[in-house]
């Protein structure tokens, strides 16, 4: 009774701190939208983020090899194909589409021309086997094809992947006239089909559109847990100014026993914490999509360990500062540095593996194991989110201890 009368006490007294509120609330919402805005997505149904290569692709052509062309260019992995209708009334002239660049997301436009399978019907056996031999002296413009880059995004590298994509799909595309040719060609032609993905643009554009949605997915946990942590800072300046006005005295000679006084402290904190962390997650599937997984019920736990951990951890840290100015200055170094050797600013695997190892000395890193498994595996393995939120309460357990030892042995 006494730590709830403490805990309903410091309550309301949070209820007050707008700074507190600011801090917790509203600056993540901020910066989880300006990072949602700088990659393309506000609301799940805008644009989604550019994932891989997007190529138009103008078939003035309509031959069986023309669709096999763009069909096995559409099959490879993170490449979106998109046809543009050549055949309406107020369809693009080929002149048109060659002049003016692709403008937006496209990387690329490949042009299709009428002429494309009289020209491959016309060359050798030994031409269609080495389309390169075929495309060396005039390039594609040899078989009645153009490719039109991007200009505002001008990149070598993709230039280069988008011409050979296209060189590689030429050869699945002219199979079936090779075998015409070549006998022993046939098989492979008979077995060689146009890819469903090309057929299915609209399932294609679906799963680019759930792709997108995955940036968030990292950012959105990430920030939840570095925002969650700011709590040390927040308790630190509480338990100050308790001392300051004397509260703290007055508590610690009142029958109250210690553990219920930290108890009773921490408590307001946690919930505070917890409805930090419902408002971000329930902020991220609104605004930006994001997914929380298929198994959402385990984010349960995961809020309460990491909450515990970080309440936990602002209560230490509360009992080690005396002054305002080590709340501030240890306060944010403790912060940024675990912060940014734990995962929360940069992915871990883009880390060296000491500094990977290094990290699991934080909370934090085992909070974005958690989510990580929970919110991005389409089966999420429950050892793997146990084991992170056992390590949670471990380090919550540490910390409190040390923060109680600290305020049985310190004079207030």
């Amino acid at each position: 009774m006494d730590a709830l009368r403490i805990t309903l006490k410091d309550l309301r007294l949070l209820s007050r701190d707008r700074r507190a509120l600011v801090i917790l609330v509203a600056m993540p919402m901020v910066i989880i939208a300006i990072v949602g805005s700088s990659t393309g997505r506000l609301r799940e149904n805008r644009a989604q983020n550019r994932q891989g290569l997007y190529i138009e692709v103008a078939d003035y052509s309509q031959t069986e090899s023309s669709k096999r062309l763009a069909g096995f260019l559409a099959s490879y992995e993170n490449v979106l194909v998109r046809p543009v209708d050549t055949a309406a009334s107020s369809a693009p002239t080929r002149e048109s589409l060659e002049a003016e660049r692709p403008q937006g997301e496209t990387d690329a436009r490949l042009i299709i021309g009428p002429e494309f399978e009289t020209i491959v019907r016309s060359k050798s056996p030994t031409e269609l086997t080495s389309p390169d031999e075929t495309t060396r002296a005039k390039g594609l413009s040899a078989l009645d094809m153009s490719l039109v880059f991007n200009e505002s995004a001008a990149d070598p590298m993709m230039e280069g992947l988008s011409k050979l994509l296209v060189k590689l799909s030429l050869q699945n595309a002219i199979l079936p006239i090779l075998a015409e040719k070549v006998p022993s060609f046939r098989g492979a032609a008979r077995r060689s089909v146009i890819p469903e993905a090309w057929e299915k643009t609209a399932t294609t554009d679906a799963k680019a559109a759930e792709a997108g949605n995955r940036v968030y997915q990292f950012f959105i946990p990430s920030y939840t847990v570095l925002f969650v942590f700011f709590l040390v800072n927040i308790m630190g300046r509480s338990f100050l100014s308790e001392r300051d006005t004397g509260t703290l005295r007055r508590l610690r000679i009142s029958p109250v026993s210690p553990s219920a006084i930290l108890i009773g402290k921490t408590l307001p904190f946690l919930v505070l914490s917890l409805i930090q962390t419902m408002i971000l997650m329930i902020s991220g599937k609104i605004l930006f999509g994001m997914s929380w997984g298929s198994q959402p019920w385990l984010l349960i736990p995961i809020m309460l360990c990491t909450s515990s951990a970080a309440t936990a951890l602002g209560l230490m840290f509360s009992t080690l500062a005396k002054t305002e100015s080590q709340v501030s200055s240890f306060g944010n170094l403790i912060l940024l540095s675990s912060a940014g050797i734990s995962g929360c600013l940069v992915p871990r695997a883009w880390m060296p593996p000491l500094s990977q190892k290094i990290s699991l000395m934080t909370p934090h890193a085992w909070a974005l194991d958690a989510y990580g498994e929970l919110l991005t595996k389409d089966i999420p393995s429950h050892s793997v989110i146990g084991q992170s939120c056992i390590a949670l309460l471990s380090f919550a357990t540490v910390f409190f201890v040390i923060g109680l030892y600290r305020f049985r042995s310190d004079a207030v």
